[in-house]
């Protein structure tokens, strides 16, 4: 069968392996749909996450973890699924390839996508998932203003879950034109691009400026601030847009610099910083059910779809923020 494998730094190839086959404990799923995520592209551009985000078959390192499909073997002792179910999963590795084998406790991460659902579509859970424990750990109310940094699949799918069960303010910080106009349909208040201009003074003039006691630097008022762009720039800003007095910082990227930051920040607006990074069962099921609602829109996210063969241009594609937002690898 073919599988897309990473080779190193920005070399993802297609190759051939062999056709699993199920487990007594488990099922064999032809993969529909398979999306690029975050965390693959930190594989594909700095050989970072590596040995966590790809699966060993025949020596090679198959990407690929965000995927959708349907179940065509069933070993003997599943009970929960059937030939003919579709399935997405939240978290099994190797889903760049024309099939995949899951078993055992990993059985835990498919779900039976449900009736409506394009294979597309519920491939874009995982990364809907994340956002939902983001919300779930510091609710927005809906009287308080929460700053997104970072338009990507994450930023947007939190300015999503916000937008659908509050009434907050949101104000959202990219540099992506294109991510920014799909952050505008998606119902963010505010949108600024920090290429044409200063996301904190934009801020602070929107949500107010105010002194802190020994610091050099203001305060803005946003109740809550979460990063999902993964640079130290964004880390520091978000500290900083909050406000004087216990505001929360959500820390939902993956960072490939050390971030300096000054505790005194911390220390004199009291605020919290909470990391976030995974997403309960629990979560995971809500998530998708509020996909199968309709109530929020996953599929404008999906900019591009791409057969599997063309997996290495799909990196290429996923890698440019002003190109697309979420790339999706099809096998039909």
């Amino acid at each position: 069968m073919k599988a897309a494998a990473f080779f190193g730094k920005k070399d993802i190839q297609i190759v051939e392996v062999n056709k699993p086959e199920a487990e007594s404990d488990g099922v064999l799923i032809k993969m529909k749909a398979c999306g690029i995520c975050g965390s693959d592209l930190h594989v594909y551009t700095s050989d970072l996450l590596t040995e966590d985000s790809t699966k060993i078959i025949d020596n090679y390192r198959i990407i690929g973890h965000e995927f959708t499909g349907e179940i065509v073997e069933v070993g003997e002792e599943v009970k929960e699924f059937k030939a003919g179910d579709g399935v997405t999963s939240i978290h099994n590795k190797g889903g760049m390839a024309e099939y995949i084998e899951v078993h055992g406790a990993r059985l835990q991460n498919l779900f039976k996508i449900p009736e409506g659902v394009s294979f597309e579509t519920a491939a874009t859970l995982e990364p809907f998932c994340n956002p939902t424990h983001s919300f779930h750990l510091r609710k927005p109310k809906d009287n308080e203003t929460v700053a997104i940094f970072g338009a990507g699949i994450i930023g947007l799918g939190y300015l999503q879950i916000v937008k659908t069960h509050t009434k907050a303010k949101t104000i959202i910080v990219d540099v992506s034109p294109l991510r920014l106009e799909m952050a505008k349909k998606c119902g963010a208040d505010v949108i600024i691009n920090a290429q044409k201009e200063d996301p904190l003074k934009k801020i602070k003039k929107l949500t107010g400026d105010y002194y802190v006691r020994y610091q050099k630097k203001t305060a803005g008022c946003c109740d809550i601030a979460i990063d999902c762009a993964g640079i130290p720039l964004t880390f520091q800003q978000c500290l900083e847009v909050l406000n004087p007095d216990n505001g929360t910082a959500i820390i939902a990227a993956i960072y490939k610099d050390e971030v300096s930051i000054d505790p005194n920040m911390i220390i004199f607006k009291y605020m919290s910083i909470l990391g976030s990074m995974g997403y309960f069962k629990s979560e995971a099921k809500e998530a998708l059910a509020l996909i199968a609602s309709g109530k929020v829109d996953r599929d404008m996210l999906i900019t591009h779809k791409l057969p599997l063969e063309k997996a290495g241009e799909g990196f290429t594609i996923q890698g440019n923020t002003n190109e697309s937002v979420k790339v999706m690898l099809i096998n039909d």
